[in-house]
């Protein structure tokens, strides 16, 4: 009787040995579960996932909290639910906060970039009234050196004295040129009268003389007809660097006129002092404009028209020295060329026309081989910014 108890007692333990395994294995998971979320709660706190994702963060607190009590109370498969979730939840925190941080990360960068462009146009716009301030200062040294009182010419042989004479023509021409694109550009500049009257004496002067004309006062009036447009310049408000622009468009686009007599390179736009010049030869039959010229410069009128910040200065040279027929005819002309410029769409008030005769050439007006170069008409887009 005391084997049979004996036997059924060692049969119960072992039953209960069992048991104890049995819940030692459902329970050990749920531990771990538990311990796993508290492990990973207090590697994240006080990091972004707490600070960026405060809510997310908070829920899953909240399901670890419940995971606990379920597991205290003994309820195995609550505690396990409860502890997933709260891993759960934990990762969806640490993804919330690398967003949100990946958020400001960005918003800081494009606040940098903005900051950056601000500053790139500022020195942009910094460097350009730099560089329109040493055009200015080029413009202004250049006038000075031209108006420096030249040393004496002295006396010359008869030869000499002849190309002074030439010379101080083309220079009372180029002081009278510059003087008239002056007008165009504001009548009102500082200067530009008494530099009008000075060349209209010189004028009057050299053509009573054939010998003993000295080039120093013309190249004095023409500093002083340059000084009076950079001042007009002023006056009319503003620096641009639209003479450039045209030029471009002029030269890339083939806006420069064609005629059926001359060559390319004799159209080209060029720059001066007063603006972008086109130049025309053959471009009369008679006085009246050839077919294929009239075309071009109704062409230039058109450009004229779609760039209204230009005045027109109309210039005709002769080959040689015209005679009082040849003036009358060239007034003809100058009409002619103002129509053509109309019918383009420029207004007549935005033209001027000058007669420059033949002094100033080319070449040289007793060479009968190349002396017709000298006979050629300028359409001069008068800038009125430096």
């Amino acid at each position: 009787m005391s084997v049979a108890r004996s036997s059924t007692f060692v049969a119960g333990a072992l039953v209960l040995g069992m048991a104890a395994t049995g819940c030692a294995g459902a329970i050990a998971p749920n531990v771990g579960r538990v311990n796993e979320a508290e492990r990973m709660r207090a590697g994240l706190g006080g990091r972004d996932a707490q600070t960026l994702a405060p809510q997310a963060f908070a829920a899953a607190d909240q399901e670890l909290r419940l995971a606990k009590e379920a597991q205290a109370a003994g309820d195995t498969t609550g505690a396990e639910l409860r502890a997933d979730r709260a891993l759960a939840a934990y990762n969806q925190a640490i993804a919330l906060a690398r967003l949100a941080r990946a958020t400001q990360e960005e918003a800081a960068a494009s606040s940098a970039l903005a900051r950056a462009t601000d500053e790139a146009q500022r020195y942009a716009t910094q460097r350009k009234a730099v560089d329109r301030e040493a055009d200015d200062l080029e413009k202004k040294l250049r006038v000075a050196r031209e108006a420096q009182l030249p040393p004496s010419s002295g006396p010359a042989d008869p030869e000499r004295e002849r190309a002074r004479v030439v010379a101080a023509q083309t220079l009372v021409t180029q002081a009278r040129l510059l003087c008239s694109a002056a007008r165009l550009v504001s009548p009102q500049a500082p200067g530009l009268g008494d530099a009008e009257t000075a060349v209209s004496g010189l004028e009057k002067q050299i053509e009573g003389s054939k010998t003993a004309v000295t080039i120093d006062p013309a190249a004095r009036a023409r500093a002083a007809c340059l000084t009076s447009l950079t001042k007009a310049r002023r006056t009319a408000g503003a620096y641009s660097d639209q003479a450039d622009t045209l030029l471009g468009e002029l030269s890339q686009a083939g806006a420069a006129p064609k005629t059926g007599s001359a060559q390319r390179a004799d159209l080209a736009p060029a720059r001066d002092e007063r603006g972008v010049v086109v130049t025309l030869r053959s471009a009369f039959k008679g006085d009246k404009l050839s077919p294929e010229a009239e075309s071009s410069v109704k062409d230039l009128g058109r450009v004229a028209a779609a760039h209204p910040t230009f005045a027109v200065q109309v210039v005709l040279h002769d080959a040689q020295a015209p005679s009082a027929a040849d003036t009358a005819a060239n007034q003809k002309r100058g009409e002619a060329l103002v129509q053509a410029l109309v019918a383009g769409g420029v207004s007549a008030t935005k033209v001027k026309v000058e007669l420059a005769g033949a002094k100033a050439p080319v070449v040289d007006p007793k060479d009968t081989r190349h002396r017709e170069r000298n006979a050629r008409v300028e359409i001069v887009f008068v800038s009125s910014g430096s």
